[in-house]
């Protein structure tokens, strides 16, 4: 935990309706306990709750390459509606289309506070929630677009600066590409680029700025093991997208950026005599596990810091990822914040034995 934390608010979830949504056809769940816990087999739907609330968090699945793979089968559309102990923003709700509605084109995602319809960027924060999953234990070692896409989520959720700046860039890095490739091949002139390498300029430079705070907040985290953030940032500035014109032209690609930026985390210990003890690819699996969760939990105070509101903790069949050490740690967070739990495995209730919760069955 962070030193000098005050007390924060705490937005509860009460209540998450499904219809249509992946295996649901109607379904509703009712939140009365700080902690709940999902229990079932598996494939019968546990990750589909979780996902409806980080969709209804941040606007977007972490799991679903398209809106369809949402919708039940055969069915036109789905809903996922929450309400929540929000005095502004009680009524949470994203309809999910395949395109077309009663034979009339629509928006695939349309979202809604309070029976009122909202843009995406207006809808998202309103219920703050941070996922830990199975696939999230690759963070540290998977590859730097898993990182990047961890960085972009959590400052997505509560920067609306971020969020804008991030969209522009990557409108024009796609773009630019495209000229780029386009120039190769003798179709279009170099003079073509000024404009999008402006917006790459102006927006880079946001991005890489707010990543740096970011990084910084990160560091002053302390946990039981000494982790820090290292940012290796792909510097975007005028002088380097000039060095690196040419040998873009002859690829076709832009090759700095903050599309290009990585982090890694590092373990300081007294006998350490590197530098930089990257965990990625030095550290042990106990210690990958426990920098993942150290990750998170700076995710979960960030987040906190930035809007006053501790965010609720989604915990999606995680515990029996974790060994002993790192299932402890993550057993005293429980209670700091709303958690929900799914699980396949009958011991978790033990686990909990020493908590207040609920089990909701499937």
């Amino acid at each position: 935990m962070r030193e000098g934390c005050g007390t924060m608010q705490q937005m509860l979830l009460q209540k998450l309706s499904l219809q249509n949504f992946r295996s649901f056809s109607s379904k509703i769940f009712e939140f009365n306990s700080p902690i709940t816990l999902i229990v079932g087999s598996n494939a019968i739907g546990k990750t589909s709750i979780i996902e409806a609330i980080a969709l209804i968090s941040n606007g977007s699945s972490f799991r679903a390459g398209k809106v369809e793979e949402m919708i039940k089968f055969d069915e036109e559309l789905g809903r996922v509606k929450a309400i929540i102990s929000a005095e502004d923003a009680k009524d949470l709700e994203i309809l999910l289309t395949r395109g077309m509605v009663q034979g009339r084109r629509s928006q695939r995602t349309l979202y809604s506070v309070n029976d009122l319809r909202r843009r995406k960027k207006d809808f998202i924060g309103k219920l703050l929630a941070v996922s830990f999953r199975p696939e999230d234990m690759r963070l540290v070692e998977g590859s730097p677009s898993r990182r990047r896409q961890f960085i972009d989520s959590v400052l997505c959720l509560v920067d609306r600066d971020y969020a804008r700046s991030q969209k522009v860039y990557l409108e024009a890095l796609k773009k630019r590409n495209k000229l780029l490739w386009q120039i190769r091949e003798g179709l279009m002139g170099k003079q073509v680029l000024s404009y999008w390498n402006l917006q790459l300029l102006k927006h880079g430079k946001v991005l890489q700025k707010k990543r740096r705070e970011l990084f910084r907040f990160f560091n002053t985290i302390s946990f039981s093991l000494h982790f820090e953030i290292g940012y290796k940032s792909s510097l975007i500035s005028e002088k380097r997208m000039q060095e690196y014109e040419v040998k873009e032209l002859v690829l076709g690609h832009t090759l700095i950026g903050p599309h290009k930026d990585d982090f890694i985390v590092k373990l300081r210990t007294p006998s350490s005599k590197q530098q930089d003890f990257d965990i990625g690819i030095y550290g042990s699996r106990g210690q990958q596990r426990l920098a993942v969760l150290w990750l998170k939990i700076c995710e979960l105070e960030f987040i906190e810091d930035s809007t006053n509101q501790r965010p609720i903790l989604l915990l999606d069949d995680i515990l029996s990822e974790l060994d002993d050490t790192s299932k402890s740690y993550v057993l005293k967070l429980l209670d700091e914040q709303q958690t929900i739990i799914t699980s396949a495995d009958k011991d978790t209730k033990k686990e909990l034995s020493r908590f207040k919760f609920q089990i909701i069955k499937l």
